[in-house]
């Protein structure tokens, strides 16, 4: 069998995959609050994303520019488990990409991956109904979730850019909320995996595999008034190393994202307005100026 030598335009859009699949999973402060059980509730999220670095300190693609505007839905069922806070979620979303490298501007608009994730606390997180929520004091917790990302978005082989992956991937988090001043202050370890199936029908026929990707963040967030929070924290990326035919495309993440955030909550209409400001911070070639405005919006149904 004659292994197939991959272009660079094969190679960047390696690249753009590997790390649109990050960004679209970056963690930042307070991701994993807790909602009252027994109810459920549709979020809806809207995104802008402007990056002119990837993630991976090593990759070869320093100046690749990508534009990405995303909206999402969410469908959040939570539930006690024990004494203990559980939840249910389905989730689905649409995409407008614009990636500009090697091989020129691409765009393409189509929808992601679904994916099921599954919440269960282990400590610190009481189930609370409604009426108990609203007067509870947050208090140090910690939970894990598992998400599983179906191959049923929109996906060509031929098109240089997909929006849907064609493969399984995992996402195991878990995650330490650490607060000692009645939710004044917070701070946030994560600690987060990716791993994948492979693509057989990757740019026509080749297979596309990647290596577990690794992904750990620790964050700092303060109160400013009652409505405002401010964090600033770094997550650090090893492993995803992908593979075309069975050849490496040098791909491996390597480095640190510091990032400073800025949240805005109110539990009256159930909005939440974030900006969050990232970079590659261990590439002296890089251009640091990644940036994430997203919108979220609860709507409890019962």
């Amino acid at each position: 069998m004659t292994l197939l030598r991959p272009k660079p335009s094969l190679s960047f859009v390696v690249a753009f995959a590997m790390f649109f699949s990050v960004s679209a999973n970056a963690q930042s402060p307070r991701d994993y609050l807790n909602t009252p059980v027994d109810a459920a509730l549709l979020q809806l999220d809207f995104l802008n994303t402007n990056t002119e670095t990837a993630s991976a300190s090593d990759l070869p693609l320093p100046n690749s520019l990508t534009v990405s505007l995303i909206g999402s839905a969410t469908m959040l069922w939570s539930f006690p488990l024990g004494d203990k806070y559980g939840g249910l979620a389905v989730a689905g979303g649409y995409i407008k990409v614009k990636a500009t490298g090697p091989a020129g501007q691409i765009e393409t608009t189509g929808f992601t991956d679904p994916g099921i994730t599954f919440h269960a606390n282990i400590f610190g997180a009481p189930a609370l109904r409604k009426d108990q929520f609203a007067k509870a004091i947050p208090q140090s917790y910690m939970s894990v979730h598992l998400t599983v990302n179906a191959p049923l978005g929109s996906y060509d082989s031929n098109s240089a850019v997909n929006t849907g992956a064609n493969r399984w991937a995992f996402y195991p988090v878990v995650n330490l909320d650490i607060t000692r001043d009645r939710g004044v202050s917070w701070i946030d370890l994560y600690a987060a995996g990716r791993f994948f199936t492979k693509n057989k029908s990757f740019q026509g026929t080749n297979q596309l595999s990647q290596n577990p990707l690794g992904v750990f963040s620790t964050f700092y967030s303060h109160n400013i008034g009652t409505r405002w929070y401010a964090g600033i924290g770094a997550s650090y990326d090893n492993g995803g190393d992908t593979y075309i035919n069975g050849i490496s495309q040098h791909t491996a993440a390597n480095g640190f994202r510091p990032s400073i955030s800025i949240s805005r909550a109110r539990t009256i209409w159930k909005y939440r307005l974030t900006f969050r400001y990232e970079l590659t911070g261990t590439r002296p070639d890089s251009l640091p100026t990644n940036w994430v405005l997203s919108l979220r919006t609860g709507i409890p149904l019962f």
